[in-house]
C-alpha cells in the first residue's frame, strides 16, 4: 500500500509541474502576441505620423489618432498577459474590421439600379448650365468652392473643398487643409479626393465627413455632407433620419469606430437665413437649423447644423459636434467674367477685395488653389490692356505687428509675381504693398472673423 501511495503521488506531482509548464508557455504565447500587436499599432501610428495623415472634413481634414481607449482596452502598461486579453485584442481588431466590410456591403445593397433610376440631385453639365440650375442660392458648378473655419482642441485652421468634375454618374470633390499636427507642434498639409454618387447625393443618410489619404475614392451610402432626401424631410416635416460615421484606420484598413444614429429636427424659431460672404458678396442665404441627439449603444453625442434649404445644393453651413465646430466663412462659384464681382469693382474705380487667394500658414506661398482667382484678374488685366493695378496684402491679429507688416507684403509681391510669370502680365502695370493687420474687416476673436481679415486688395491706379 504505500508503495502505491507514494507512485500515486509522484504521479501526481509530475502532472502538477506538466500543467504549469504548459501554463508557463501559454502565458509566454500570450505576452509575445500582445507584444506583436502593441508593435504593429505603434509601427503604424508612426508612419501616419511621418506620412503626415491626419484628419480631413466638418470635424477635422485625415486620420484620427487611434488609441488603446479608443477601442475600449486599457493603456499597454495596465494590460494583464493572460490568454483572454490577447484572444480580446484580436476579437475586437477583426470585429472592427468585419463591422466595415458589413457597413460597405449594407450601402452597396442599398444602392440597386432601381434607385440609380431615381432623379438624380447632380445634373450633367448640360443641365447645370439651364437657368434653373443658376437661380439656385448657390449653383452647383464645376469650380464651386468653400471655405470652412475649422475649430479643434488641437487649434484652429481652414478647410478648401472643391468640386472639380460633375457628370451623370456623381461629382469628384477635392478637399485641402493645413491641419495642426496631433502633438501640437506644426503643421500638416493634407490633400484628398473624393467621388460621391447619383444616388448617395439623392437619398443617403449616412454622412462621413472626413477622410484618409490612403483611402479609396468612393464610398458607398455615405455622403461628405447632407443628401436632398434630408433637406426633403426636413421642409415637410421639420425631422429627419441620420447616421454619422466615426471612421478611422488600423493597419491600414478601414474601420467604423462609432456609428452614431438618431433624429436630427428643425429648430422652432430660429433664423431663416445667414450671412455668408458669396463671391465676394455679404449674401443672406436661406437656411433650416436643426439640432438632434444621435447615439449608438450608450453613448449619445449632441449635434447641431445650419443646412442651406436647397436640395439641389445641401452644403453644411455651421456644424457643432462633439470635439469640434465649423463655419463656411466663403463660397466662390465661377462667373461670366463681365458679371463678377471683381471685375464690376475695378470698372467702378472701387476697392476690390479678393478672398480667393490661398497662402500657406504665416508664409507668403500661393496654394494651388488659388489658380482659378488668379486667372480672373490677369482676363481682366488683358481685357483691359490700359489698367494698372495695385495690390495690397492683409493679415489678421494673429502674431505681432511687424511680422504682419512684412507678410502682408511679401504676400502682395507673391500675387504679383504670379500674375507676370504665370500669365504674362507686364510688371510695370502692377505695384504692390502691405498694411499687416492695421486695417481689418471684422473682428479678430473669431475664426470667421480672422479669415475675413486675411485678404488681398485691387484697386485701380
Amino acid at each position: 500500500m504505500r508503495v502505491k501511495s507514494l507512485r500515486m503521488r509522484r504521479l501526481r506531482m509530475r502532472r502538477l509541474r506538466m500543467r504549469r509548464l504548459r501554463m508557463r508557455r501559454l502565458r509566454m504565447r500570450c505576452l509575445c502576441l500582445e507584444r506583436l500587436c502593441l508593435k504593429r499599432l505603434c509601427l503604424k501610428r508612426l508612419c501616419l505620423k511621418r506620412l503626415g495623415v491626419n484628419r480631413l472634413g466638418v470635424n477635422r481634414l485625415g486620420t484620427n489618432r487611434l488609441g488603446m481607449n479608443r477601442l475600449g482596452l486599457k493603456r499597454p502598461d495596465e494590460m494583464r498577459t493572460t490568454r483572454s486579453t490577447a484572444l480580446a485584442f484580436a476579437g475586437v481588431v477583426l470585429a472592427l474590421v468585419l463591422r466595415e466590410t458589413l457597413c460597405l456591403g449594407a450601402d452597396a445593397v442599398a444602392a440597386a439600379p432601381a434607385v440609380l433610376a431615381a432623379p438624380a440631385v447632380l445634373a450633367a453639365p448640360a443641365a447645370l448650365a439651364s437657368p434653373s440650375a443658376r437661380s439656385a442660392p448657390v449653383p452647383f458648378v464645376v469650380g464651386l468652392s468653400t471655405v470652412r473655419a475649422v475649430v479643434t482642441p488641437e487649434g484652429d485652421y481652414e478647410s478648401l473643398r472643391v468640386i472639380d468634375s460633375i457628370d451623370a454618374k456623381g461629382y469628384r470633390m477635392s478637399a485641402a487643409a493645413q491641419v495642426p499636427a496631433d502633438d501640437g507642434k506644426g503643421l500638416i498639409d493634407v490633400q484628398v479626393s473624393r467621388m460621391v454618387r447619383v444616388a448617395d447625393q439623392a437619398g443617403s443618410r449616412r454622412m462621413r465627413n472626413y477622410f484618409h489619404s490612403g483611402d479609396p475614392e468612393v464610398f458607398p451610402g455615405t455622403v461628405p455632407g447632407i443628401s436632398a432626401a434630408v433637406i426633403e424631410d426636413l421642409r415637410k416635416s421639420g425631422k429627419a433620419a441620420l447616421t454619422v460615421l466615426d471612421v478611422g484606420q488600423l493597419f491600414g484598413v478601414p474601420i467604423v469606430k462609432h456609428e452614431l444614429s438618431g433624429t436630427i429636427a428643425r429648430v422652432a424659431g430660429a433664423p431663416t437665413s445667414v450671412p455668408v460672404l458669396v463671391n465676394g458678396r455679404l449674401t443672406q442665404l436661406p437656411v433650416i437649423r436643426t439640432r438632434g441627439v444621435l447615439s449608438q449603444d450608450d453613448e449619445e453625442e449632441d449635434y447641431e447644423f445650419d443646412l442651406l434649404d436647397d436640395p439641389r445644393n445641401p452644403i453644411v453651413l455651421r456644424f457643432k459636434g462633439p470635439g469640434a465646430s465649423s463655419n463656411v466663412i466663403k463660397i466662390e462659384y465661377p462667373e461670366p467674367a463681365a458679371q463678377t464681382a471683381l471685375a464690376r469693382a475695378l470698372a467702378a474705380n472701387e476697392v476690390a477685395t479678393v478672398y480667393g487667394v490661398y497662402f500657406s500658414f504665416a508664409r507668403a506661398d500661393i496654394r494651388k488653389q488659388s489658380e482659378p482667382v488668379l486667372k480672373e484678374i490677369a482676363a481682366i488685366l488683358q481685357a483691359n490692356p490700359k489698367w494698372k493695378l495695385r495690390i495690397d496684402g492683409h493679415t489678421d491679429g494673429v502674431g505681432n505687428d511687424a511680422a504682419n507688416l512684412d507678410l502682408s507684403k511679401r504676400r502682395a509681391a507673391a500675387v504679383k509675381a504670379a500674375l507676370v510669370s504665370r500669365y504674362g502680365i507686364d510688371a510695370g502695370r502692377l505695384t504692390t504693398g502691405g498694411y499687416g493687420e492695421s486695417s481689418p474687416k471684422a473682428t479678430n476673436a473669431t475664426p470667421e472673423g480672422r479669415a475675413l481679415n486675411r485678404r488681398v486688395e485691387l484697386r485701380r491706379e
